[in-house]
C-alpha cells in the first residue's frame, strides 16, 4: 500500500492537469446538479468528468476508480485522496455515517493485484466484485440503507422499449426489489442494500473476515429475530430484506463490523456494456458520459460511500 501511495503522488505530479486539480474539483462541486426528490428528499450529487486527470495517466486504463467527491465534505479516502483508488487492493475510507474498507475487482482489468484477481475470478461467471467492510457511526434501520446508481442527466440513445424492459428484468434479478426509474431528468436504480448484497455478515470488531478472500461466508445472526439462529439462506434473506416493511424491523448498530459483498456477471466495466443474453447494450452513450457507482446511501439523502467507476469511453460519449 505504501508503494501505491508514492505511485499516486508521482501520478498526480506528472498529470498535465495536476496544477489545477484541486481547482477542478472545487468547480465540480460548485456546478454539481441537485434535485430534491419529493418522496425521499434526495440530493443527487456527482463528480463530473472535467475533474479527472488525463486519460493517458490512468494507471488502470481504460478504467479509473475515484471517490464521488461532492457527496459530503466528510467523505475521505485517506491514502488515495482524489484518485485513482486501486483495483484489486482494499483501501480505507470514512464518511459522516460509516468508516471502513472498500475493495473493487474488475475481471480483465489492469489490476494492482493481478494474482489475487485471477484467483478470485477463476472458475466463476462473475466479472465484477465490490466489497465494503466497516462500522456505522449511528444506528440505522436496514430498510433505510440503499444502494444502486444515480445520474444527474437524462439517458440518451435508448434501445427499443422491449429491450429496455428485458434489461430492467435482468437488473431486478441482480437487485431484488429494485426501483428502476429511466424516463426522467435524473434517472436512478436503487434498492435496499441488505436485499441486494450477495453476502452480508456481522462480526465483533477483530473477528471480521479478510475481504480479499475468495469466499466470504454469510452470517446475519447479529440482526436477531428471524436471523438469530444463522440458518436463513441467502435467497430468503434477500427476499425478506428487500421488502421495506420487513427490513425496517431490523437495525445496523454501531458496535458490529459489517461486511457487504456484491458481484455480478451482466455489466462488463471493461467494455461498459450490459449483457442481457440475446444482445449487449453499449452503455457509454446511453449514460451520456456518466459513470456507474458503488454506493451506499440513506433514504434521507445522506451518503455512506460513493465510488465512481469511469471508463475512457464515457469521456468521448459526453463530448462527442
Amino acid at each position: 500500500p505504501n508503494r501505491r501511495v508514492v505511485k499516486n503522488a508521482a501520478f498526480i505530479r506528472q498529470s498535465k492537469t495536476a496544477t489545477s486539480f484541486q481547482g477542478l474539483i472545487s468547480r465540480s462541486i460548485r456546478t454539481t446538479s441537485f434535485q430534491r426528490m419529493s418522496e425521499e428528499k434526495d440530493l443527487i450529487v456527482v463528480r463530473d468528468s472535467y475533474s479527472l486527470p488525463e486519460v493517458t495517466t490512468w494507471p488502470n486504463r481504460p478504467i479509473f476508480i475515484c471517490m464521488n467527491t461532492p457527496i459530503s465534505p466528510s467523505f475521505k479516502v485517506p491514502d488515495y485522496g482524489l484518485g485513482p483508488c486501486p483495483l484489486g487492493v482494499p483501501f480505507q475510507f470514512s464518511s459522516e455515517l460509516f468508516e471502513g474498507t472498500c475493495l473493487i475487482r474488475v475481471k480483465g482489468s489492469i489490476s494492482d493485484n493481478p494474482e489475487g484477481d485471477s484467483e478470485y475470478f477463476s472458475g466463476k461467471k462473475r466479472i465484477f466484485q465490490s466489497v465494503v467492510q466497516g462500522r456505522f457511526k449511528e444506528d440505522v434501520r436496514v430498510s433505510d440503507v440503499l444502494t444502486g446508481h444515480e445520474f444527474v442527466r437524462p439517458l440518451k440513445n435508448l434501445p427499443h422499449p422491449w429491450v429496455l424492459k428485458t434489461a430492467s428484468n435482468f437488473i431486478s434479478k441482480v437487485a431484488p426489489g429494485s426501483n428502476v426509474v429511466i424516463h426522467t431528468d435524473q434517472p436512478k436504480v436503487e434498492a435496499i442494500l441488505a436485499g441486494t448484497s450477495q453476502v452480508i455478515r456481522g462480526d465483533e470488531p477483530g473477528n471480521e473476515p479478510n475481504i480479499t478472500t475468495c469466499n466470504i461466508q454469510e452470517d446475519c445472526s447479529v440482526l436477531g429475530g428471524t436471523f438469530a439462529k444463522g440458518d436463513v439462506s441467502i435467497s430468503r434473506r434477500k427476499r425478506l430484506l428487500s421488502n421495506p416493511e420487513r427490513s425496517k424491523k431490523y437495525m445496523f448498530d454501531t458496535e458490529t463490523t459489517y461486511t457487504f459483498e456484491f458481484y455480478q456477471n451482466l455489466f462488463d466495466a471493461m467494455t461498459y456494456s450490459l449483457d442481457i443474453g440475446f444482445t449487449k447494450i453499449g452503455c457509454s452513450r446511453v449514460l451520456d458520459g456518466q459513470p456507474i457507482q458503488w454506493l451506499g446511501k440513506m433514504r434521507d439523502g445522506r451518503y455512506l460511500w460513493s465510488f465512481q467507476i469511469w471508463h475512457e469511453k464515457l469521456l468521448t460519449a459526453q463530448h462527442g
